[in-house]
């Protein structure tokens, strides 16, 4: 029961914004989260040929309202982005084992 009080009584002195603000609007978009892999993709030389393509296009489409449109393209950026990361990881790892011998 005190933790309830407490608890209610964290909730009326929290400012009124706190309460009512968008949790997604706290976390990056779709388009932000992979505009920041390609980035980091691009940094360590690994960035995929049509990633920047299709956050270019992500943001077209968010800009002329198609937001389902906009989050699928984001969406194939980011996972674009991602897999370009993994596979710098996996050559780091493993470039001994494509050089011949």
């Amino acid at each position: 029961m005190k933790k309830v009080l407490l608890l209610l009584s964290m909730a009326v002195s929290m400012p009124s914004a706190a309460l009512l603000a968008d949790p997604a609007a706290a976390s990056p978009s779709l388009i932000e989260q992979a505009e920041a892999a390609r980035k980091e993709a691009d940094a360590l030389g690994f960035e995929w040929r049509d990633t920047a393509k299709l956050i270019k296009h992500a943001k077209e489409a968010l800009d002329k309202g198609q937001k389902e449109e906009s989050d699928k393209l984001a969406s194939l950026a980011l996972l674009q982005g991602k897999a370009a990361l993994a596979q710098a990881k996996s050559t780091e790892k493993n470039w001994k084992m494509m050089i011949p011998k």
